[in-house]
């Protein structure tokens, strides 16, 4: 069986969803598991699966994806973790070097908000007016613990990136062959 844009439509898919499909498929397609896996990245197999697959292969499908969906959030933890973990001395560095401005911050910006306080009218004026020199010394201050964290943590950050697209990438992969199936056990009679 084909699916069609016009079947999409009439199920209620998303309109990113119909264009891409039609820009691939103008004129439907059959489905084969190789298109699946090669799509596996861009289209919603889940929403397919809830909208164009019977009850009895819905939970086909959530069985057969359940397995790589438990691979790629144990993935995504061990990833979350490590990226944790890498930047842990570069986080310590960059609140020990801003603590000294934070401080200052919170030491000069104590009157605006006495003032802000009992006036409630012209408060937020007056605040703004009274902590700015206040916000430009903690911006400058901690602007170079910023450059410095941020370029401590660009590698742990690029392998986690990678690591989470990697996972992904399987569980789509994992998720569009289970969605295959499952069509097909809809419509094996049908073809």
């Amino acid at each position: 069986m084909k699916i069609t844009t016009r079947m999409l439509k009439s199920k209620g898919a998303c309109t990113s969803q119909v264009e891409l499909f039609t820009s691939l498929f103008p004129d439907g397609v059959i489905l084969t598991r190789e298109l699946c896996i090669e799509h596996a990245q861009k289209f919603d197999w889940s929403w397919a699966a809830n909208n164009l697959l019977s009850f009895k292969s819905q939970a086909a499908y959530r069985e057969a994806r359940a397995p790589a969906e438990a691979a790629y959030l144990e993935a995504r933890a061990t990833a979350d973790a490590a990226y944790r973990k890498a930047i842990a001395p570069a986080r310590a560095v960059y609140n020990e070097a801003t603590a000294t401005a934070w401080a200052a911050y919170r030491e000069a910006t104590k009157t605006a908000w006495a003032v802000y306080s009992e006036a409630t009218a012209t408060a937020q004026a007056v605040y703004n007016e009274a902590i700015a020199p206040a916000e430009a010394a903690y911006r400058e201050a901690i602007a170079p613990a910023w450059a410095v964290y941020d370029e401590a943590i660009a590698p742990a950050w690029a392998v986690y990136d990678e690591a989470r697209a990697m996972a992904r990438a399987v569980y789509d992969e994992a998720r569009a062959t289970a969605f295959f199936e499952a069509w097909e056990q809809d419509h094996a009679d049908n073809d």
